[in-house]
C-alpha cells in the first residue's frame, strides 16, 4: 500500500510539473474566430483582408492548440489564406522568370 501511494504522489507531482503557467494562463480570450468565411480567390484579390486573416491565423498558431480543436471557419481561413499567398508567389516568381528571358 505504501509504494501505491508513493507512486500515486509521484504521479502528481509529474504531472503538476508539466503544466508550465504560460500554458496555465492561455483562456483563448485573444483568440479570434469572428472573421467570416474569405476563399482563396477573395483573399488573393484583396492582399489586405489576407493580412487581417495571416495575423489570426498566427495567433491560433502560437496558441498550441490541437488543429482538431479550431473553429471550422478559422480552420477554412487559414487554409484559404496559404493557398491565396503560394499563388501570390507563383505569380510573382513567374512575371520575374518572364522579365529575364525578356517575354
Amino acid at each position: 500500500m505504501t509504494k501505491a501511494l508513493r507512486l500515486g504522489v509521484l504521479a502528481l507531482a509529474l504531472l503538476g510539473a508539466g503544466c508550465s503557467p504560460s500554458e496555465e494562463a492561455q483562456n483563448g480570450d485573444t483568440l479570434r474566430s469572428d472573421i467570416p468565411l474569405r476563399s482563396a480567390q477573395y483573399l488573393f484579390d484583396n492582399p489586405e483582408a489576407a493580412v487581417e486573416v495571416k495575423a489570426m491565423c498566427d495567433q491560433w498558431k502560437a496558441s498550441q492548440r490541437p488543429l482538431a480543436s479550431w473553429p471550422a471557419v478559422v480552420t477554412e481561413n487559414c487554409n484559404n489564406e496559404n493557398a491565396a499567398r503560394s499563388r501570390r508567389l507563383r505569380r510573382e516568381r513567374t512575371e520575374h522568370m518572364k522579365k529575364q528571358i525578356g517575354i
